[in-house]
């Protein structure tokens, strides 16, 4: 047997005869994480495995008066008539597994694995439909989960962007960056470059615990490590630690994760499948939308009130703009609501685009309305033009773009 494995049929035991820790394990936050500094990787989010304690080597404080404490633990059971379906990847009776396994079944990891899960259950359909036709494994639905909780706008400390966190410099040639537009904060975008550099890696790789951990660590340095290491899989490389502590947990907390949500019933557990009593998605409609085309730049805030729906929808649904605004430059798709798109396309017909004259950085003691006067614009549209408030307060560096018209 090799040193740090167990039979499968062992972890099953120690898994639904060990009493589980207490629920005061806390959980990474995403905006704390600071990515590892590697030539070619996507993700920064990996650092979270930096914040998971072992847990059975939290204590419990007496006296703590905690009503989740490891004396009030559930003890699990198995239901007998309950099939166990094994993964789509190896590895589930792996001890790091295990480990994360037993964190995510304590009462404060279900309640929080059940909040992200509900939380991200639009973006959760998409992902799955695209694994789908892409024709990928079936647990990198839960990819995001280790990556940013399913949250669109998550932010590591070293700048790691969005569900799938991309690092700044890892976007190229799946993403756009610009003065106005962050395609990282796409959640439907940044979903399709993901899976498009995880396709790619396991091309290279061939192996998809492989091709994943590479995702994290980034595919030149998993590239160096195969070649000291040539043959060996995932499994071993990180039971000898021949990677970084960061990606040697990227791997099992994601199986961890996909082998409690497809296998729920089995550890008799409920958590949200984001699917019917067939097995179909509950919205199969989720990620569907109209899109319109519009030259030169064009307000979300003006064109939502054309449309007369929330503000706030249509931000939502093109994030990546990071102004509010559509880029000056070549012709941008606005997302909109299913069945809306003769109602923008009519809405836009009436709305002139921006055109910009100036481009003002903000320098100590500068304000909006110091700014608009310098320039000649009323400070209402300098801050329609530049999606900012009137009452802002502007942070040194901030880039404005002063409208001609």
């Amino acid at each position: 047997m090799r040193k740090g494995r167990l039979p499968y049929a062992a972890c099953l035991f120690l898994l639904f005869t060990a009493r589980l820790p207490a629920d005061n394990i806390p959980f990474p936050s995403v905006a704390s994480v600071a990515p590892a500094e590697t030539d070619d990787a996507v993700s920064g989010a990996a650092d979270n495995a930096d914040a998971l304690p072992v847990p059975a080597a939290v204590p419990v404080e007496e006296g703590s008066g905690d009503s989740d404490s490891a004396d009030s633990a559930v003890e699990l059971t198995v239901p007998a008539a309950i099939p166990y379906t094994p993964l789509e990847i190896s590895g589930a009776d792996d001890m790091l597994v295990d480990k994360y396994r037993k964190y995510y079944l304590t009462p404060g990891g279900i309640k929080w694995l059940t909040a992200v899960l509900e939380d991200g259950e639009q973006y959760r359909l998409y992902v799955r439909r695209q694994l789908k036709e892409r024709n990928m494994p079936t647990l990198l639905e839960y990819l995001p989960v280790v990556e940013s909780s399913y949250k669109t706008d998550a932010k590591s400390s070293a700048g790691a962007l969005g569900l799938w966190q991309f690092m700044s410099n890892s976007t190229k040639p799946f993403l756009v960056r610009s003065d106005f537009v962050d395609e990282r904060l796409d959640p439907w975008k940044s979903t399709d470059a993901a899976l498009s550099k995880l396709q790619e890696n396991y091309k290279t790789f061939g192996d998809w615990p492989i091709a994943i951990a590479a995702y994290n660590c980034g595919a030149g340095a998993m590239a160096r490590t195969l070649k000291k290491y040539p043959g060996k899989d995932f499994w071993y490389l990180a039971e000898h630690r021949l990677l970084r502590d960061q990606s040697v947990q990227y791997v099992p907390k994601l199986i961890a994760i996909a082998d409690l949500v497809q296998n729920a019933a089995y550890y008799n557990i409920t958590l949200p499948s984001a699917s019917d009593r067939n097995g179909e998605p509950v919205n199969p409609r989720a990620g569907c939308f109209d899109y319109v085309n519009v030259d030169g730049s064009v307000s979300l805030k003006r064109l939502a009130n054309e449309l007369r729906i929330d503000e706030a929808l249509l931000l939502n649904l093109n994030s990546a703009l990071t102004r509010g605004i559509t880029p000056p430059s070549g012709t941008w798709s606005i997302r909109v609501p299913e069945g809306m798109e003769q109602s923008a396309k009519d809405a836009l017909s009436t709305i002139t685009p921006y055109t910009f004259r100036a481009r003002h950085t903000v320098e100590s003691g500068d304000s909006l309305w110091g700014i608009a006067k310098k320039y000649g614009v009323t400070v209402k549209s300098l801050c329609d033009a530049n999606n900012v408030s009137e009452k802002a307060v502007l942070k040194i560096g901030k880039i404005l773009y002063i409208p001609a018209n």
